[in-house]
C-alpha cells in the first residue's frame, strides 16, 4: 500500500490520486470482500509460504481493525478527489496521516485506532455499541 502512495506522489497530483484511489478501493474493498485485497493475497499466497515474511498469531480485536480499514480506505478516495480537484496538499496530508498510520501497524503491529478505543474505552468515553465486546460477530473470538 505504501509502495502505491510513494509512487503516486512521485507522479504528482493528477496520476498520483489515481494511485492513492486505487489503495484507497484495495483496502475498502478488501476490508467487505478478502479477495479484492490484493496485498493481503500477495502476503497470504507468496511471501509467507516462501519465507519472506513470517505469519504471526495472535488474538486481536479484529472489529476495531475492520473498522480502521474502511476509515483509512474512505480517507484515501476523499485524498484522491482532493488531489484530483485542486486541492492536492490537503490531499496528501491526509494520505500520508493514514500511510504512517499503516507503516505503524505493518511493522510494528501498533493499531493507531486500536489504542485511541483502548483510551477512550479507559476513560468510559466510547460508546456502548464500539465495546469490543459489543462488536463480536457470532462464532468469533
Amino acid at each position: 500500500m505504501v509502495l502505491l502512495l510513494a509512487i503516486g506522489f512521485l507522479l504528482g497530483d493528477q496520476l498520483g490520486g489515481a494511485f492513492v484511489a486505487l489503495a484507497g478501493l484495495i483496502m475498502l474493498l478488501g476490508r467487505f470482500w478478502w479477495p479484492a485485497d490484493v496485498v493481503r493475497q500477495l502476503t497470504w499466497r507468496v511471501l509467507e509460504p516462501r519465507g519472506i515474511l513470517r505469519r504471526i498469531d495472535r488474538h486481536e480485536d479484529r472489529a476495531t481493525r475492520r473498522i480502521a480499514r474502511t476509515i483509512g480506505g474512505v480517507v484515501w478516495l476523499v485524498s484522491a478527489v482532493l488531489m484530483l480537484t485542486g486541492f492536492g496538499t490537503a490531499g496528501w496530508v491526509l494520505t500520508w496521516l493514514v500511510g504512517v498510520m499503516v507503516v505503524l501497524d505493518a511493522s510494528v503491529d501498533f493499531c493507531a485506532l486500536c489504542f485511541v478505543f483502548h483510551l477512550l474505552e479507559r476513560r468510559h468515553l466510547l460508546p456502548r455499541a464500539l465495546l469490543p465486546e459489543a462488536s463480536q460477530f457470532p462464532g468469533e473470538a
